[in-house]
């Protein structure tokens, strides 16, 4: 019987594909090609607005799917390319987009267990599903409260709002009892020989696969809740993508039309399901349901074939995708065991973190309390490692030494680089360092107190201390910061003459500041905070957040992080990665662009408004970044691209609103300008970064300002200095929400193109005067005498 069923399926799914093509074919020469051709040409920008908008639904979606594998590490970029792999494979019908699945889980479950990844997949999809759903519901119901439908359509429409009503019903229903439906459905298929060996293999990883399905939603609800967001607004970017189409097709449906016709074109991909690829019946409905419109079928037909364009070009990005990962699996099959990867570490100097269990018998503090959403320890190990540490040993006391370790390594935040010292009942914390000391061979250790929070700036100011300007300590008045650096045989001789106390860490401190071999530098109270009790964490709950602020803000940027701040704080509390947050930035950045390009005061009003959200939402990528203790390079590097896209995208969907909405194309011509000016200006500033800060990127306007300071007397980085603050992206969103509330678009958009071609030019002279001034340093620098 299965023999039968799957050989009688392919000549109907040949069949169904011939007859889509056909139909294609027909409508093509029903319509003229070459006509077709020049309207779908002359969508222009707004043909690469809806790829760029889909590859933001891609990027959500796959936030949405790492979400669902809840408590694994896996990179973000590569979950992307296998879910275009598989949304390639979903271009064939559902055949396809089956085996694109079973691609996902096949080439994620070597790295990861495969029952997580068959429950994030299945919970994905499923969701995804729902979304689809209730956005079909609401499209549906709108169509049938507004649209003047005969009366065998719209009882056909409501029977189909019925079925889909009672689909989403039953769904939750199952989800809220638990119905456990997959170990049901796999009991009853082993009761037939052809399945019940495959059915009793498998048993396992069926019933494991169904628990985690049922306790995401009741274990992990905030990731339930986000998964099930981001697939919600990825339906209604598909809405934004039909607007947008028709808006540069002249097509005047508002969001409302768009969200019906969406809806429509939902049900129409689910009849055409059977036909692979759904060829020819997409573009044949697409043409009906225009037509229900009154736009015509000439205006469907290019209407299908620009989200034919659009999916046909990220599934060629998925193709090379899946080129790139498979021989990256063979790569990695062919190198060395995969068990064990050890890290390269980088020579640094020795951090030594003396973990504190807690002496108050007040309010015993443990290292693990959590400030920031991390353990105070493992805020002191991140810190150290990213300030430049090469090695970094951990003191634990053996009573609560094995639980704190094991906290924290279950966290997977804890570098390669970390090695656990136990301090034994029979030993002290003096007779360890001793042997630390010993070891270290002459060289310096960085000793950090593991009960308080510092700020970054700390612990670059120990790594960088120099060994021939003796030891550091940092203090507050009398009182030890907690971080200290000192030579080793400092540590070496305090132990000879009995000098350290044998477990009292603040004995310790007080001992290292009264050599005279080491400096005492004074620092504000401002930049550390010890946490003795419970109630000193609200305290570094404060401070945290004013370390957010960064010392180049100007008055623009301060007021967005009064709202960043706190949709940051709340952000962390998800499974929700910096770089998240940066793609999701992106996504508001070009639905703002869309609705700059739709023309008319309340669009781009509309298009302000998220353009202000999108630069306070700028903010707090880097804040769950420093919040987390996530900062890279790689993060910062995707923050400026977006930063760029951002204004690319914002001065491009100005010039087609304004073309559109006055019919001439003198805008074009200040488009043009406007452009050039700014992708310049961008180059000019990337390639600034990349001299100025080639390794500190985060920190360019804080190098620029040191520099640019030193230059006052030159005129024009003088103005350089105190006007940068305008092409910030935090001030410009609020100049165009002043233009566009008062309907002055016009001047604002001929005062950026004035604006952008200034930058650059005063970008490159900044950028020349300061290499000059460094090559004559430089070169005045004296040089040593030849033997």
């Amino acid at each position: 019987m299965h023999r039968l069923i799957g050989r009688g399926r392919i000549p109907v799914r040949f069949f169904a594909a011939a007859a889509g093509v056909a139909l294609l074919v027909f409508l093509v020469r029903q319509f003229d090609s070459r006509k077709l051709s020049a309207e779908v040409m002359a969508l222009g920008w707004g043909l690469a607005l809806v790829i760029a908008l889909g590859g933001v639904c891609h990027l959500l979606k796959t936030w949405a799917w790492r979400l669902t594998l809840t408590g694994e590490k896996a990179s973000f970029w590569r979950l992307a390319g296998l879910r275009l792999a598989a949304e390639a494979g979903g271009q064939v019908g559902i055949i396809g987009q089956f085996f694109g699945d079973g691609l996902r889980i096949s080439l994620l479950s070597r790295t990861l267990p495969v029952d997580t990844v068959i429950s994030s997949v299945t919970l994905e999809r499923g969701l995804f599903m729902i979304a689809g759903i209730i956005t079909s519901i609401v499209g549906i119901t709108a169509g049938l409260l507004v649209l003047p439908l005969a009366h065998a359509l719209k009882v056909s429409a409501f029977l189909f709002l019925l079925v889909l009503i009672g689909l989403v019903a039953l769904l939750i229903v199952a989800m809220c009892k638990r119905w456990p439906v997959l170990s049901r459905t796999a009991r009853m298929a082993s009761y037939f020989r052809i399945s019940r060996r495959w059915v009793e293999a498998k048993q396992s990883i069926i019933e494991s696969t169904e628990a985690k399905l049922l306790a995401f939603k009741n274990e992990t609800p905030e990731a339930f809740w986000a998964c099930f967001g981001l697939n919600l607004l990825c339906h209604f970017m598909a809405v934004f993508e039909v607007f947008l189409i028709l808006c540069f097709m002249g097509a005047g449906v508002g969001l409302f039309g768009a969200l019906l016709i969406e809806a429509l074109t939902k049900a129409l991909n689910a009849v055409g399901s059977i036909n692979p690829g759904n060829i020819g019946t997409y573009e044949g409905g697409s043409v009906l349901i225009m037509k229900m419109f009154g736009l015509g079928g000439a205006a469907g037909l290019v209407f299908g074939i620009a989200r034919r364009i659009r999916s046909l070009f990220w599934a060629a990005v998925g193709v090379i995708c899946l080129v790139v990962l498979s021989k990256s699996k063979k790569h990695e099959s062919t190198g060395s065991s995969p068990e064990r990867k050890l890290q390269v570490l980088k020579p640094g100097p020795t951090a030594v973190v003396i973990a504190d269990s807690g002496n108050n018998d007040d309010a015993p503090v443990s290292p693990l309390m959590r400030v920031g959403t991390l353990p105070i320890l493992l805020r002191a190990i991140l810190r150290a490692r990213k300030a430049g540490a090469g090695r970094i040993l951990v003191l634990v006391d053996s009573v609560s030494g094995p639980k704190i370790q094991r906290d924290l390594l279950r966290t997977g935040r804890v570098p390669g680089c970390v090695e656990w010292v136990t301090i034994g009942l029979d030993a002290s914390l003096s007779t360890t360092l001793k042997d630390i000391a010993g070891q270290a061979g002459g060289r310096q250790l960085i000793l950090i107190a593991g009960d308080r929070t510092y700020h970054s700036s700390l612990f670059r100011k120990a790594v960088e201390w120099t060994r021939e300007r003796g030891g550091l300590a940092m203090v507050t008045g009398e009182q030890p910061v907690g971080i200290c650096t000192i030579p080793a045989n400092m540590i070496l001789s305090a132990a000879e003459e009995n000098k350290l106390e044998p477990n009292n860490v603040d004995k310790l401190y007080e001992y290292l500041r009264s050599q005279p071999s080491l400096q005492c530098v004074q620092v504000t109270d401002d930049l550390w905070q010890r946490v003795a009790a419970r109630a000193d964490r609200a305290s570094a709950e404060q401070k945290l957040d004013r370390w957010l602020v960064k010392p180049t803000d100007g008055f623009f940027a301060q007021m967005n992080r009064k709202i960043s701040i706190r949709i940051s704080r709340q952000l962390v509390k998800l499974p929700i990665t910096a770089n998240m947050v940066t793609i999701f930035t992106l996504g508001v950045s070009i639905t703002s662009a869309v609705f700059f390009a739709a023309g008319g005061y309340l669009n781009t009003l509309c298009g302000a408004l998220l353009s202000l959200s999108a630069s306070i939402l700028d903010g707090c990528d880097g804040e769950v970044a420093r919040l987390t203790l996530q900062e890279s390079d790689f993060g910062c590097w995707l923050e400026t691209i977006c930063d760029y896209l951002y204004y690319v995208l914002i001065f491009c969907g100005l010039t087609i609103g304004l073309t559109r909405s006055s019919g001439t194309e003198t805008w074009l011509i200040w488009g043009s300008a406007l452009l050039f000016g700014a992708i310049v200006s961008l180059v000019a500033t990337a390639l600034s970064r990349r001299w100025l800060a080639r390794d500190r990127p985060e920190q360019l306007l804080q190098i620029w300002h040191a520099h640019a300071d030193r230059k006052r007397s030159n005129l024009l980085v003088y103005i350089s200095r105190h006007t940068e603050f305008m092409v910030r992206r935090c001030f410009l969103p609020y100049a165009l929400l002043f233009f566009a509330l008062f309907n002055l678009t016009k001047v604002a958009f001929i005062l950026s193109a004035i604006g952008a071609n200034v930058v650059w030019i005063l970008a490159l002279h900044s950028y020349w005067v300061i290499a000059r001034s460094r090559n004559s340093r430089v070169s005045s620098a004296p040089q040593p005498a030849a033997a």
